[in-house]
């Protein structure tokens, strides 16, 4: 079994990202920033943005490996793009806490959007 997200399971182009961030719902957790936008494949996607403000490279690095491992344990249903924004101190957190965060963030777009 690949732990490893494929290509249509990334969201990888800035294009995709920016038409998600402008397009799409914001739900906001204590640890995360959530974007979603439906698309119209059999497939939803992901997309991190870890920026500087989370810390060095190792920091942004685990920061996006800590997103990944969210999305692939928390499938969302078919067809939405997600992309994620890491807040500061979400590294540090531990997971439990991450993945609470992370699935309360997707009830909130998933329910007006079911």
């Amino acid at each position: 079994m690949t732990r490893t997200l494929t290509r249509r399971e990334r969201v990888r182009r800035r294009p995709e990202f920016l038409r998600v961030q402008h397009g799409g719902v914001r739900t906001r957790g204590r640890y995360l920033t959530l974007f979603a936008l439906p698309n119209d494949q059999d497939v939803s996607r992901l997309g991190v943005i870890a920026t500087r403000r989370l810390g060095n490279a190792a920091t942004r690095n685990r920061s996006k490996r800590l997103v990944r491992e969210l999305f692939r344990l928390n499938k969302s249903r078919a067809g939405v793009d997600l992309v994620v924004l890491p807040r500061p101190g979400f590294a540090a957190t531990a997971f439990t806490i991450l993945q609470a965060d992370y699935r309360s963030a997707l009830n909130r777009y998933e329910r007006p959007h079911a």
